[in-house]
């Protein structure tokens, strides 16, 4: 199959930086704009993520009172004055054993979680979020001791920065993009994105806790560390360059992609392999002596993409950056996406159009891997993997792990017009929904020596099983036991309905895509295939359990009514939980150096179509074969995790967004996950079907009252993932149709409204 085109993919990456908009989401291709012409034999460009796409979208509220089901403090917090009357959500939520993280009252939206269990104390958990307390997006953390009881939560220090670099505010603002790790000995580290709004000046930097995650350094732009004022003493006791990853100044202070562009970070730490040595750099990266008193037990690493500028090139790269020093320096960034056989549409096969990487070290050997989702290929995503054994000095070529089967997801603004008036970017999304949606995953090394050491495991969702007029997206597994040479899967993790469509890509083909209808039309209708899972993350225990946590809406089947009822087109999918799934690996096997036979010891969690899958010779184009459609044996273990539904439309102004990721995370024992979410069931609208003040005719127009939270659970995998009080999935049901369309109580949007009013029953 051929896929779509795009003259100039990087104009599109800089009309998407310029205007707060996406371009196409797939590298591989994407569904053409009705009236778009095709070319038939260029890529789309990966585009960019994260709060920087989002950096003119205003998010802010009218409210002077917020509802805050959920919040359920226990007398040792204090209470705003609270003048509401309880609705029907909050009742129903008050009943709920998950835990709220955040504990602000700004009615404003938290989303893509991340999180770590302090190795050193399994109590301490420490979280991040994209955070829109400040009215911007930014960097919050949430911190506690008593593995998630009670939060301390708050927002990373904005980097500081000298007056050319910060424009003379003596900062950058943080952005988000947040991600988590702790090091053996227990300090925790926070690497995120920070950028200004109104041009191209931005960076990665971390933060580091040592205090586990209360307080936190502020990373230092800057060079020598010299006296200010002059003269006069120094009193920045800072090291220059103190947690700066990476930093692009912009050369024209205008928002056109002049420079290169920083995007989804992640971060892992992990021991120095055998043989390597500390190394420290100074503020320009070059290496420079370490100070023996702050080297760390780990090395941290960071990967991240770079979009390069015009000038560079064009094209999204992953590149890498360590730390021996806690945090402190950090190496010259090193391109690691590397070149490879079975990428095509650029010179030498660099893999040049890239996203989403995540990095993993096995805890035993000190080796490291980096997955990331690739777009050079004929048709469809590929998920690649590089790996490192002397501690990042080299890699070697990219590994192919599986296809993605992303193009064909209903997208905004372009076969899905009902999104426009929600100001939606143009991007994949689902049925019955605006927000964007991604096919990333990660990836985990086995924690286990021995025979364990090269075992990985991915987790990647795309909608394989559905159509451009009916996503049915499923998360899937893949596994290597062999450091990433050959992947046996995919493995459908979620094991509700799935129905694989007898067209998969109708509507892929030029002039079927008449405006508005031609999609529905090529796929006869809008069919129910399954419900969305999607969002996945996977994290692995020292004994070999697999905890995945996902966005599921397998439990709604027949709801009608919807915040934007324009938007609805078929019934169910619409309420979202959060959900886990289990399986145990305690064997392994290495495949033989021949053959397609996957070795008995090796099948554990494997569903009965998996396959062995060597590296491919040339591009892989899978036409029209879709691999894991209509598996038997599901593995996995399901189990709802979010007692209660939410209403993904109010997480976020018009429902637009919900963050790109969610988070697992297991503590170095056997039976013990931690599921980390953004979750709306405290938003409400200001309009609905039933009429509202501000457009009846499209209900959740400029709601007042959207807000979504972080929330934790603690699963047990040994008793069916039930939480430490065993309430997950009881009491509620039947009782959802308050969470479809709730309505943002007039007297929480301003003052004046309340004046006389003598109060609810909170």
């Amino acid at each position: 199959m051929k896929r779509f085109g795009r003259p100039a993919a990087l104009l599109l990456v800089a009309i998407a930086a310029v205007l707060g908009l996406m371009a196409f989401a797939g590298g591989a291709g994407a569904l053409l704009d009705p009236g778009a012409a095709f070319t038939g034999d260029d890529e789309d460009a990966i585009t960019q993520d994260g709060t920087a796409e989002l950096r003119d979208v205003a998010v802010g509220n009218f409210l002077t009172e917020c509802p805050q089901a959920g919040l359920r403090a226990k007398g040792d917090t204090a209470q705003p004055l609270d003048r509401r009357q309880i609705d029907a959500v909050e009742k129903i939520s008050n009943q709920s054993g998950n835990i709220r993280a955040n504990q602000d009252y700004t009615c404003l939206p938290q989303d893509e979680t991340s999180l770590d269990v302090n190795p050193a104390n399994n109590s301490n958990l420490v979280g991040g979020a994209n955070d829109y307390r400040l009215g911007t997006g930014s960097s919050g953390f949430y911190a506690t001791t008593d593995r998630g009881k009670h939060w301390y939560d708050g927002i990373i220090p904005f980097p500081s920065a000298g007056g050319a670099q910060s424009r003379g505010e003596g900062f950058i603002v943080s952005g988000g993009d947040p991600a988590i790790a702790f090091d053996r000995s227990g300090v925790a580290y926070y690497a995120q994105l920070a950028f200004f709004r109104g041009n191209d000046t931005g960076g990665v930097f971390v933060s580091r806790s040592t205090n586990g995650g209360f307080t936190w350094s502020r990373a230092r732009l800057g060079g020598a560390n010299t006296p200010t004022p002059s003269p006069g003493p120094n009193t920045d006791p800072r090291q220059p360059g103190d947690g700066v990853v990476s930093f692009q100044q912009d050369n024209n202070d205008l928002l056109d992609s002049s420079v290169n562009f920083n995007d989804k970070e992640y971060i892992t730490t992990g021991p120095r392999p055998a043989g390597v040595s500390p190394q420290c750099f100074d503020p320009n990266h070059a290496p420079a002596p370490c100070n023996p008193d702050v080297v760390g037990v780990d090395r941290v690493y960071v990967s991240w993409t770079i979009f390069n500028s015009a000038a560079n090139g064009g094209g999204s790269q992953i590149v890498l950056s360590y730390s021996d020093d806690q945090g402190r320096s950090w190496s010259a960034m090193k391109v690691i996406s590397g070149s490879a056989l079975f990428c095509v549409g650029r010179a030498a096969n660099e893999c040049r159009d890239n996203q989403g990487s995540t990095p993993t070290v096995n805890p035993t050997t000190g080796q490291l891997w980096v997955g990331f989702l690739n777009g050079n290929t004929p048709d469809e995503d590929q998920y690649l993997v590089v790996t490192s054994t002397d501690g990042s000095q080299t890699f070697g070529p990219p590994m192919f792990a599986s296809s993605i089967f992303d193009i064909n997801y209903p997208r905004a603004n372009s076969t899905r017009l009902d999104c426009v008036n929600r100001g939606a970017q143009t991007r994949s999304t689902l049925t019955n929904s605006c927000f964007r949606v991604n096919s990333y995953g990660n990836i985990v090394a086995d924690r286990r020596g021995g025979a364990f050491a090269d075992d990985l495991y991915v987790v990647l969702d795309d909608n394989r099983n559905g159509t451009p007029a009916s996503s049915n997206v499923d998360v899937f597994y893949l596994r290597s036991t062999d450091g990433g040479k050959t992947w046996i899967g995919p493995t459908r993790v979620n094991n509700d309905r799935s129905v694989t469509p007898p067209n998969r890509d109708c509507g892929r083909a030029p002039g079927d895509l008449a405006r508005g209808t031609g999609v529905n039309a090529a796929c006869g209708g809008v069919i129910d295939y399954g419900n969305d899972n999607w969002f996945p993350w996977i994290d692995v225990s020292s004994s070999g359990t697999l905890s995945v946590g996902f966005f599921d809406r397998r439990l709604d089947t027949d709801s009608v009514k919807a915040e934007w009822p324009t938007s609805r087109s078929r019934p169910g999918n619409y309420l979202t939980w959060f959900f886990g799934a289990s399986c145990r690996i305690t064997s392994t096997a290495t495949p033989a150096a021949t053959g397609t036979a996957i070795p008995s010891g090796a099948q554990q969690c494997t569903a009965n179509e998996a396959t062995l899958n060597r590296q491919p010779t040339a591009a892989v184009d899978p036409g029209t074969t879709v691999a894991g459609a209509n598996q038997t044996g599901l593995p996995f273990k399901n189990f709802q995790v979010s007692d209660v539904p939410f209403n993904l439309d109010y997480s976020f102004r018009g429902g637009i967004f919900v963050g790109d990721y969610n988070n697992v995370a297991v503590p170095d024992n056997n039976n013990t996950v931690y599921g980390f979410w953004t979750d709306s069931r405290n938003g409400r609208s200001s309009g609905g079907p039933g009429g509202g003040t501000t457009n009846p005719s499209e209900p959740g127009r400029n709601p007042l009252c959207e807000q979504s939270d972080v929330f934790l659970d603690v699963l047990s995998t040994d008793n069916g993932g039930g939480g430490d009080n065993g309430e997950h999935g009881g009491g509620f049901a039947g009782n959802w149709d308050p969470f479809l369309v709730t309505l943002c109580p007039p007297v929480a949007q301003d003052r004046k409204s309340v004046e006389g009013h003598d109060g609810g029953d909170h």
